[in-house]
């Protein structure tokens, strides 16, 4: 994945846990959890698409003073032109609530596909945010891969910035990977932490697109 010369002296952190599981526990350096997803969609006369999915996980560790818990919902609708082409109606839009003790905490995770102005009509791109104890960090998908000028269609990974400046990274290409600068504020790591384990746990519709 290519990455802005910024986050060149960054440590990395592999998220293990969630390939190919829908429910299980999952690890991210200090921080670790467990996780429960299912996909769901439905399909009227072959034509009229509706995708969906659930989500939901728990998060412990640094700047965490018990669990954070999410609830995460996703739903998208398109129209079949035909066997592998579709029209989306109703672009993905995913979001995540929380609670802390069973209470509602003041939190808030979104990503959308984004369609138009500049972006590429032949890839699923995406952006968000997520605002937590504080921090507010804009997400977007990354396509573009070192060494070759053909990029992915789908995300390959997300860049995690604040007023246009990267903080951070999330590397999709396999096993999960956080690439934090060094010497971020650990209030930030956590929020960055918090925010790629929504995205390991999305099951992006993108990739079930043609299937």
């Amino acid at each position: 994945m290519h990455l802005p010369e910024s986050l060149s002296a960054s440590t990395t952190t592999r998220i293990t846990g969630f390939n190919g599981w829908n429910t299980g526990k999952f690890a991210a350096g200090r921080y670790n959890g467990s996780y429960q997803r299912s996909e769901g969609g439905m399909a009227l006369f072959d034509t009229w698409i509706e995708r969906s999915g659930k989500a939901r996980f728990a998060i412990a560790g640094p700047e965490i003073s018990s669990t954070i818990e999410a609830q995460c919902r996703m739903r998208e609708r398109a129209i079949a032109v035909s066997d592998r082409v579709e029209v989306t109606t109703n672009p993905m839009a995913f979001r995540c609530e929380f609670e802390a003790d069973g209470r509602a905490f003041p939190a808030r995770f979104e990503l959308q596909e984004v369609t138009g102005g500049g972006t590429a009509a032949y890839r699923y791109e995406r952006r968000g945010e997520i605002a937590l104890g504080g921090e507010i960090v804009q997400i977007r998908s990354v396509h573009d891969i070192v060494g070759t000028s053909n990029g992915t269609i789908t995300p390959i990974g997300y860049l995690f910035e604040q007023n246009g400046r990267a903080v951070g990274a999330l590397e999709l290409n396999g096993t999960p990977e956080l690439i934090v600068p060094d010497g971020t504020d650990p209030g930030l790591a956590r929020t960055l932490t918090v925010a790629s384990v929504a995205l390991a746990v999305f099951q992006d519709p993108a990739n079930r697109v043609g299937d």
